[in-house]
């Protein structure tokens, strides 16, 4: 598939995917080796699960009112 094939949608991704392709090449894993904290891998699967349930977020309009960020700094 070429780029100009593309939907916008599937260029975010293959751009995301170069650019973290890239910083792990350059810099590497930081946390390779390291052992995630029982506490810590715990919150996280509460949070999936949480998501999985279908858990009410809060829309991206909302944290950006809450922060003061101007959607347009974001994506500038």
């Amino acid at each position: 598939m070429q780029i100009k094939d593309m939907t916008e949608q599937q260029l975010q991704e293959l751009i995301r995917y170069t650019v973290d392709e890239t910083l792990d090449q350059y810099f590497g894993d930081p946390d390779q080796g390291k052992e995630v904290k029982e506490a810590f891998k715990q919150n996280l699967l509460e949070i999936q699960r949480k998501h999985t349930a279908g858990r009410a977020t809060i829309p991206a309009e909302e944290v950006y009112k809450r922060y003061g960020i101007a959607k347009n700094e974001l994506f500038s």
